[in-house]
């Protein structure tokens, strides 16, 4: 038999869903450059139905136009947010009630909104909390301290994400992934905490989940061209390949008794 919220609003029930998020790894398909050539809906979409099939268990994704798009082509759930420039270039996470809706509406399983202490720019966190429960929608919150993440707890939040540790004016110490914060939140919350930021490798995905993490967000590492790219050719040596083999050297061209110039398949 059904739940009765699930009955209400067709929908799973937020429980649910926060279970299904458990050992997962959550793929975030957002648009790193504004006006870039990943800076397209489809294209975002195709980028994490590509991660689904290399198990991702659910996805982060930008704008209600991608969460509506990438709806409609899986079952796995989806993390909606909005981010909004401010004043002093500001990036909220949710801002406004209007925002979170708009996910809702779009089909996001999860609204994230920064649950920040003071300066939101708009509603405030709480207010967003009770609007996505209305609809049977869970919250997470995007948290830089502990003191915030439990302020959203009492708000209502279903989920605490240390997203935002290490980008915010009293945490610019910390340097992501903020394993520390999220053992902390882990201990102290009664709610599933999920590492987001910063993670880039395998080792950096198991220490989160050894730190007490429910889920584990994955962003650049794995859709961000750009950033690979980058942090792989700062790899480079300096100076190497400036010393080229010089032409008509047999030497250096001839195949190795080994290779014997045919390709062997390892």
């Amino acid at each position: 038999m059904r739940s009765n919220q699930q009955s209400r609003h067709g929908r799973r029930p937020r429980a649910e869903i926060l279970a299904s998020l458990a050992r997962g790894l959550v793929v975030s398909a957002q648009t790193h450059r504004n006006g870039g050539p990943l800076d397209d809906p489809d294209t975002l979409v195709r980028i994490a139905l590509a991660a689904e099939l290399g198990g991702a268990a659910a996805f982060r994704v930008a704008s209600a136009d991608v969460v509506g798009l990438l709806r409609a082509r899986t079952a796995l759930p989806i993390i909606g947010i909005t981010k909004n420039l401010t004043v002093g270039d500001a990036v909220y996470i949710t801002p406004t009630v209007a925002d979170a809706l708009a996910l809702v509406d779009a089909g996001a399983d999860i609204v994230a909104a920064h649950a920040a202490r003071e300066g939101r720019p708009a509603e405030t966190f709480e207010e967003i909390v009770r609007a996505c429960h209305a609809r049977g929608v869970a919250v997470l919150a995007d948290c830089a301290t502990l003191d915030e993440a439990a302020d959203a707890v009492r708000a209502g939040a279903d989920a605490v994400a240390t997203t935002m540790a290490g980008y915010t004016e009293g945490t610019r110490h910390v340097v992501p992934p903020a394993l520390d914060l999220a053992s902390q939140l882990a201990h102290e919350l009664p709610v599933p905490v999920i590492v987001e930021g910063g993670v880039w490798d395998r080792d950096a995905v198991a220490a989160a989940f050894a730190a007490g993490a429910h889920a584990v967000v994955v962003g650049s590492a794995v859709t961000d061209p750009e950033r690979i790219t980058r942090r792989l050719v700062e790899a480079i040596p300096a100076g190497a390949g400036t010393d080229p083999v010089p032409v008509g050297r047999a030497d250096a061209v001839a195949p190795s008794p080994a290779s014997s110039g045919t390709f062997t398949q390892s």
